[in-house]
This record gives C-alpha cells, structure tokens and sequence, in this order.
C-alpha cells in the first residue's frame, strides 16, 4: 500500500507526493516530480504503474487504497476487475467469473 503526504502549502496550493509505504520498497512517485493537485498526482501515477482501489468501486475499502507496482494485487483474467483479497483465485480468476462459469480465455 503506499501513501500520500502533503509536502507543503506555496500561494495557496498543496503540494503532494505519493510512496510505497513497505519498509523494504523504495518505490515512490517520482523523487523528481511534484504535483500541485492530489488528483493529478494519482492520475500521472497510474499511467506509471500504480494501482489504485478506489473505495466507491470496492465498498468493504474505508479508503482509497494505491499500490506500487512492486506490491500490485492480481487482476483477474477474465473481467480485469482488481480483487482486494485473491483468496479462491483459480488459474487466474477471480471467484466470482469461477462461479458464473465464464471461459477463461488465457487457459
């Protein structure tokens, strides 16, 4: 999981960073570049790996959650949804498309 800081408020805007929060991981997005605005942040860091579980799409979540792309979660094969936890995955799919029964294409 990684998380977001505030870095510092310049004329008037909040200055972000975003970093894997894994003591053993030195991912962070990016030592170089800093966003004025959270949104863009995490919009540029997906475009570079990070995957982002948004609590509106995963309602069990409390919050937003981000990974880096060293700690990604599995995605599921057939309908690409992201699983929080991947307990039941079978050949690549998520429980749900194993009970529906639906082909996996990549077998």
């Amino acid at each position: 999981m990684a998380k977001i800081e505030e870095v510092f408020i310049d004329n008037d805007r909040d200055w972000y960073m975003i970093e894997c929060d894994d003591p053993n991981c030195e991912r962070r997005f990016d030592d170089s570049q800093w966003y004025a605005y959270e949104d863009d942040l995490l919009a540029d860091a997906k475009d570079d790996g990070w995957q982002i579980l948004y609590k509106d799409e995963h309602p069990e979540l409390e919050r937003d959650m981000h990974y880096c792309p060293a700690h990604r979660l599995p995605e599921c094969s057939t309908c690409t949804n992201i699983m929080i936890d991947p307990a039941g995955w079978k050949d690549g799919q998520c429980p749900e498309c194993i009970k529906e029964e639906i082909p996996n294409e990549r077998s």
